[in-house]
């Protein structure tokens, strides 16, 4: 893979956008970026428009790369069996192994990919090692969690590897007592926060993106979510913790005030 620059996406004759429902939208690019070709199985919400030629977005499928799958079956193409080993992966980390808004499509796509993936590949790729600046995450997550009324709260701080956050989500909502997780941090660009949920009651997609979706990028599902909330010219603030201690609280103020806690008092959370 490689990460295109600003001019190499201008030169490409097609765009498209896997994953995401729109320029600027859970990715880099401008807003107003001409893409050809969504596919996508999120929400999408008040999501801007992507004005795409070819937009294929099914929010009742647990992951998109079922989406591809059921395209290589429709359209009898022969599947590379890294192409398949990927897709596969795709599908069971998107819905925790099959446990989370899984649909019988998503099975059934499954089942198509299972007998022509590299099964040690698989393997690999589903047990990789632990870094230590994720483990640094997950511990900061731990000492740092303030619960109250089902909901958890946790400030990791500083973090260069923002796929740590999903992890520590994953791990504090299986803690007795907490239905809401909320982990929050801040990079050099940008404040991060992971979600995940499992009151029924509570579609914390749309907590987040009636919360932060004017300010930044923020959905997902009923029971994950994330938001990405820009720093613009505060980036150039050097000490970032400082700098997320003095803006988070209004942030979490309005998530208090959309899921009820504001009313009950947030305890310095």
């Amino acid at each position: 893979m490689e990460k295109m620059e600003p001019q190499a996406i201008q030169d490409c004759t097609y765009l498209a956008l896997v994953d995401s429902p729109a320029p600027g939208v859970n990715n880099s690019l401008p807003p107003r970026t001409r893409v050809h070709i969504v596919i996508d199985h999120h929400r999408d919400g008040q999501q801007p428009e992507s004005g795409a030629t070819f937009i294929d977005n099914r929010p009742g499928l647990g992951a998109t790369a079922s989406i591809l799958a059921q395209y290589l079956q429709e359209l009898d193409i022969s599947v590379d069996k890294r192409v398949a080993t990927g897709l596969l992966y795709g599908i069971r980390s998107d819905t925790r192994d099959f446990s989370r808004n899984v649909t019988p499509q998503d099975l059934n796509n499954a089942a198509f990919l299972l007998p022509l993936t590299d099964a040690d590949l698989l393997d690999q790729i589903m047990s990789p090692s632990l870094s230590e600046e994720t483990l640094a995450v997950l511990g900061t997550a731990i000492t740092r969690r303030k619960i109250q009324s089902g909901y958890l709260f946790a400030n990791v701080g500083y973090v260069r590897n923002r796929d740590a956050l999903p992890q520590a989500a994953d791990l504090l909502i299986t803690l007795e007592g907490v239905n809401t997780a909320l982990v929050y941090g801040i990079s050099e660009e940008a404040i991060i926060m992971s979600a995940r949920n499992r009151d029924v009651r509570l579609h914390i997609g749309n907590v987040l993106r009636e919360a932060f979706g004017d300010i930044g990028d923020a959905g997902g599902h009923p029971n994950m979510a994330a938001a990405t909330i820009p720093l613009a010219c505060f980036s150039r603030v050097r000490n970032k913790e400082e700098l997320l201690s003095l803006v988070v609280d209004p942030l979490l103020s309005r998530f208090a005030a959309i899921t009820g806690l504001e009313n009950e008092g947030r305890n310095g959370i």
